[in-house]
């Protein structure tokens, strides 16, 4: 007899490898989440199945390793999992997963960076009392490096490191690597990304029956109808793939190692070990991440360095903004040789800086000290500057009006 309480099924596969699909569709036939509540954007409408307890644990545990999701020199296989450094980690992984997953199973957990935690969650599930079982879905690396493009166009600015194809290769090959030579059983089936949506059902069948629910044809027959659509299917890498790199071969050689006897299946320890070591040119590569690892975190430090002086710059213009409407009206009290004076310098400052297209407090305040100093023509010159940013501001109309009213207004407009 077991001494396990309740299966928890880990869904594990690299980022943009269909696990929330996977998930979904594990849901809908039967498998409980635990105490759960999901967040959407638009990475995943559909919503991310994801413990944000968990989520949050593990990122706060990379951090503490020095490393984070996209670090793909990062390697938990070479930490001692048992160490006491660890032991409170453990601890709190442990306690988390009893407070998550309460009641009848079976249960699903997942989150991506389980897989670069690999032999650190192999663990602690059963040290919670769980029975553990692994469903490892497999996308072709390509598509996988293509998915995390798109991505990279949609947020540019949020993926210094992982922000071309040879880099998300690396992560695919490094994390497979990682979870092959974690597993500690045979309980592992292999579920193919691409089998999920042409053949759905008879793929969300096995994968429900090896995750021990008790399923309705109906509901997987449903989900399969509605919920996998052939859109979801948009990141076809390029037909072309003579240029690719080497962790984008060392990446594909390991998928098709992996995929070569047909999917689903279940994988044995012994069969994950035996194409682990087969792969010559990975094992190669792998060698060389201890330099990678302090490079990556250095471009983060950099990139977060970087984030931080721009907010720092945001919060200055807002500041700005807020001076220059508080000291406008000012202007129609000033001496005239001050208000020259004040103009001149404004005209530097807008020639050295964006402050023209990025503030209106300062672009307006400009038009205005120009108006009160008679410049008309000068005034008119700015507004036609300053028209495609800030035109449809009522401030700026009525700054128009007023200078328009002035006498002899046509005939100083510049050409």
């Amino acid at each position: 007899m077991s001494n396990y309480a309740e299966i928890i099924n880990l869904v594990i596969g690299v980022h943009r490898s269909g696990t929330s699909l996977l998930t979904q569709g594990l849901v809908e036939a039967g498998a409980r989440l635990g105490n759960f509540s999901d967040s959407f954007d638009l990475d995943n409408p559909r919503g991310y199945f994801e413990h944000k307890e968990v989520v949050r644990f593990n990122e706060r545990l990379l951090s503490h390793l020095g490393v984070s999701w996209d670090n793909w020199g990062f390697r938990a296989s070479e930490l001692d999992i048992r160490a006491p450094a660890l032991a409170t980690w453990r601890e709190e992984a442990a306690d988390i997963l009893r407070a998550a997953f309460v009641g009848s199973g079976p249960f699903i957990l997942k989150d991506p960076r389980i897989a670069s935690l690999a032999s650190f969650w192999e663990r602690v599930v059963p040290d919670a009392g769980f029975k553990l079982r692994r469903i490892l879905i497999l996308r072709d690396p390509a598509e996988v490096a293509e998915s995390q493009r798109q991505r990279v166009v949609r947020r540019p600015l949020e993926f210094p490191v992982i922000a071309d194809v040879e880099p998300m290769a690396a992560l695919w090959a490094v994390t497979m690597s990682e979870v092959l030579g974690a597993l500690s059983d045979d309980e592992t089936l292999l579920v193919s990304h691409a089998s999920l949506l042409t053949d759905p059902v008879p793929t969300l069948s096995t994968a429900a029956a090896f995750a021990g629910l008790s399923t309705n044809p109906r509901e997987i027959t449903r989900f399969a109808a509605e919920g996998v659509k052939k859109d979801l299917y948009r990141s076809r890498p390029p037909t072309d793939q003579s240029a690719r790199g080497a962790w984008m071969n060392v990446a594909q050689a390991l998928f098709n190692d992996l995929i070569r006897a047909g999917t689903p299946r279940q994988l044995s320890m012994a069969e994950a070990r035996a194409i682990g070591e087969s792969q010559r040119e990975l094992s190669s590569l792998l060698l060389t991440l201890s330099a990678v690892r302090p490079t990556i975190t250095r471009m983060q430090l950099s990139q977060k360095n970087r984030e931080q002086q721009q907010q720092r710059q945001q919060e200055q213009l807002a500041a700005l903004a807020s001076f220059i409407w508080a000291i406008a009206p000012l202007g129609g009290y000033a001496p005239k040789p001050m208000i020259r004076t004040a103009i001149e310098r404004s005209w530097q400052l807008a020639e050295e800086s964006d402050l023209a297209k990025s503030s209106f407090a300062f672009s307006h305040t400009l038009g205005r000290l120009l108006l009160v100093a008679g410049g008309t023509g000068e005034a008119l010159a700015w507004l036609d500057r300053i028209r495609t940013q800030f035109g449809h501001a009522p401030a700026y109309l009525q700054l128009e009006q007023e200078v328009l009213k002035l006498p002899n207004t046509q005939a100083e407009r510049p050409p």
